[in-house]
């Protein structure tokens, strides 16, 4: 049976020293190994060679330990019965919610007398003579019951007292990091900041953190994984709609299996076709509200989600304070980043949001795709309205751009008429697309000029570029866009002369 990767609390508990000590104990008292197994049967440990009796049992799919799936659910540590008199020594193994994660389990062993009557029926549901059943049976290592029992009860006290001090020490080290790394870095930074310690403290494969402004605006979300992956783009439309469920019903969500979850497939077009979610809210406990949503993706099924949505409760409850003055850095920050005019982000944010998607597209081989938008006549709409006019039109030209754009995209203002688009883990031909269809909804669009209500259209060029898996840098990005844009510029203009 292959070792299973070890992850979360469980794998964590299994690769530390103390429980290496434990087993060690237990070995010294009893003369047997003790082995790990999660709910679903999964070896986190070596297994040891298996006697005669147990191979017979699994080559016919026979064995519970492997084939019953309430096998490893125990109460209290017990013999757990295989057949009559052979059986495995079972210790449930739970976190600090009391909520089983899986099972210490020792070889297989003969604590009382076989039945040769049970052991006969048995053998014939299997097609095994019953003396070739027996016969194994028997041969299994003979153990006394109330031995096993004895230095087990030893077993499971230290496990829940492992269980409950590492769940404590792990959310503590994030917390301390989280804490170092916002003091560390810029306000823009925290929610990739918490994205990490998220990522540590559950072991998931990817993770999300999105969070609100005071008006109920997105303010900032950030989005990592663990390793490259080809579905990077469906996992964060994954990710993205249960955080937007968890944040608007102020509740925590699990799906530990995402083949059966209808809404999980329509959100990632059924490209996901297996693993599972565990989204938290971050709770403004002042306002009674919720300010944003933490969600983290596993690339396997599981069923014991309630171990990583237990660590990230006790994450934010924990660092709910640490979060909470992030946010405030944060919109801090960010008024001192926006262009006050339009709304849209400032010509600075561009540049180091550019940087930083760069460096991304270039780490996860994806790609990195730009609009630019320039406003035809722009002095002459200035003239005309005057500065209040124009910020009402620009405000009402930002306002059109966010509605129609996904939330991981960003716009920013470069100068005067001119806009730019950034549309992370895009390629060119994704850019033309947004480009064709915003410019008409652009152009169509009846903006107010005045408080009386004067509506304006105006005419809007565009130009896209991109950094194939971030090998052009943000200079390169943005002269190929504006490029692109003043060919439009002259296509627009040699057309209305040539009608």
């Amino acid at each position: 049976m292959e070792v299973e990767p070890q992850e979360g609390e469980l794998g964590a508990l299994v690769s530390s020293p103390e429980f290496a000590r434990m087993v060690d104990r237990f070995a010294a008292s009893t003369g047997l190994k003790l082995q790990v197994f999660d709910l679903d049967a999964h070896p986190l440990t070596a297994v040891e060679d298996y006697p005669r009796y147990c191979r017979l049992l699994q080559e016919r799919k026979a064995c519970p330990l492997y084939n019953d799936p309430d096998f490893l659910k125990r109460g209290e540590e017990t013999i757990g019965v295989c057949k009559s008199g052979v059986g495995h020594f079972i210790a449930p193994v739970r976190n600090e919610k009391e909520v089983q994660m899986g099972a210490v389990v020792g070889p297989a062993v003969r604590f009382a007398p076989n039945s040769v009557e049970e052991f006969a029926e048995l053998a014939f549901r299997l097609k095994i003579f019953p003396d070739d059943l027996i016969q194994a049976a028997d041969a299994v290592q003979e153990h006394d019951a109330e031995n096993l029992l004895g230095a087990g009860e030893l077993v499971s006290v230290g496990l829940n007292l492992l269980a409950e001090m590492q769940a404590k020490e792990r959310v503590g080290h994030a917390l301390r990091r989280l804490q170092a790394e916002i003091a560390e870095s810029n306000a823009q930074m925290l929610t990739q900041h918490v994205v990490d310690a998220v990522l540590y403290l559950t072991r998931a494969d990817y993770a999300l953190v999105l969070m609100i402004d005071d008006s109920g605006s997105d303010l900032a979300s950030a989005y990592d994984q663990t390793s490259p992956d080809q579905l990077v783009a469906a996992k964060r439309r994954l990710v993205e709609g249960i955080a937007e469920w968890v944040k608007h019903a102020d509740r925590t969500v699990t799906v530990p299996d995402i083949a059966k979850s209808a809404w999980s497939r329509y959100l990632t077009d059924d490209t996901v076709k297996v693993g599972s979610v565990v989204g938290v809210p971050i709770p403004d406990q002042k306002a009674g509200a919720t300010f944003g949503a933490i969600v983290v993706g596993f690339d396997r099924s599981r069923d014991d989600l309630q171990e990583p949505l237990a660590a990230m409760e006790s994450f934010v409850a924990e660092g709910l304070y640490a979060l909470v003055m992030g946010r405030k850095l944060m919109q801090a920050e960010q008024l001192a980043l926006l262009d006050l005019q339009s709304g849209a982000y400032s010509t600075r944010y561009l540049g180091d949001l550019l940087d930083k998607e760069i460096s991304r597209a270039s780490r996860y081989s994806n790609d990195l795709a730009v609009v630019t938008f320039e406003i035809e006549a722009f002095e002459v709409l200035r003239g005309k309205y005057g500065e209040a006019g124009l910020g009402r039109i620009l405000r009402e030209f930002v306002a059109v751009i966010r509605a129609k754009t996904r939330r991981v995209n960003t716009l920013a203002r470069i100068r005067d008429g001119q806009f730019c688009l950034v549309i992370p883990e895009a390629d060119r031909a994704v850019a033309v697309r947004q480009a064709d269809r915003l410019r008409p909804a652009l152009e169509e669009h009846p903006y107010a000029a005045t408080p009386n209500g004067d509506i304006v259209r105006i005419a809007v060029d565009t130009g896209v570029a991109a950094s194939e898996h971030g090998k052009d840098d943000r200079a390169a990005v943005l002269a190929q866009a504006m490029q692109r844009l003043a060919q439009s510029r002259a296509e627009r203009r040699t057309r209305s002369f040539n009608p």
